[in-house]
């Protein structure tokens, strides 16, 4: 019964916000309040797939998932991304019931919960699902441990869960930079949403995916986890 809840959700709810949501996205990037850079590289009509990203600001969110909007408009079943957010955040309260169907909440704290968000994201890509996935555990700007760029980007050191996910599943990874999201809907203290800023630009820059042995013998969950730190970090400072 719960399958087929879901199912209605996203076909009737979900489904038609993504279509808007990608519509408006396609827009931003029409007047140039958007940026694409190395669109080459993204991987079309792949399963097994983890689309790793910086998380400077709450709109990423909002906005990577329109990265898709080919697939998803066509075979939206097959080729919607499933999004990682913060339960608190984004699938706890009741008004974010419209995002529940293709959602993998992360209970950031709770050990178990955590866990249980990690089999179950491992169970989509073994599926041949398509996850995003913000590595940082949180939004760049609440972070206390950063690595650094040789230009002086930073991210948080990324949780090791990401580099288990590959282990479990050999899934690619693509790295992807996000900036200017902060700027235009700046991070504010003890608020989830502030006002947006109208005027700014915000650029992607998408990455040479990433291919992992599954289970292989010579890399570590930690190591994983470092060499797509690394991969994010050095897109920062490619040119556009």
């Amino acid at each position: 019964m719960k399958k087929i809840i879901n199912l209605i959700a996203f076909l009737g709810i979900t489904y038609p916000y993504g279509i808007l949501s990608g519509i408006i996205f396609w827009i931003l990037w029409a007047f140039k309040a958007i940026r694409i850079s190395h669109w080459k590289r993204f991987p079309y009509w792949q399963g097994n797939l983890i689309l790793a990203s910086n998380h400077p600001s709450l709109l990423e969110p909002f906005l990577l998932p329109a990265l898709f909007f080919k697939e998803y408009l066509f075979h939206p079943l097959k080729f919607a991304p499933w999004s990682t957010p913060d339960s608190n955040n984004f699938y706890n309260r009741w008004y974010w019931f419209w995002l529940r169907s293709r959602v993998v909440p992360i209970t950031r704290g709770d050990v178990r919960e955590e866990a249980k968000s990690l089999f179950m994201m491992r169970d989509i890509l073994n599926s041949g699902g398509r996850i995003i996935l913000f590595a940082e555990g949180g939004r760049t700007s609440k972070g206390e441990t950063f690595l650094h760029s040789k230009k002086g980007r930073k991210i948080r050191e990324l949780k090791s869960g990401i580099g288990w996910l590959v282990m479990k599943t050999g899934a690619e990874v693509l790295p992807v930079w996000v900036e200017g999201t902060d700027k235009v809907l700046p991070n504010v203290q003890d608020r989830l949403f502030t006002w947006p800023k109208l005027g700014g630009r915000i650029t992607i820059k998408i990455g040479q995916p990433l291919r992992f042995q599954k289970n292989s013998p010579y890399l570590t969950k930690e190591a994983i986890t470092q060499i797509i730190a690394n991969a994010l970090l050095e897109l920062a400072d490619e040119e556009e």
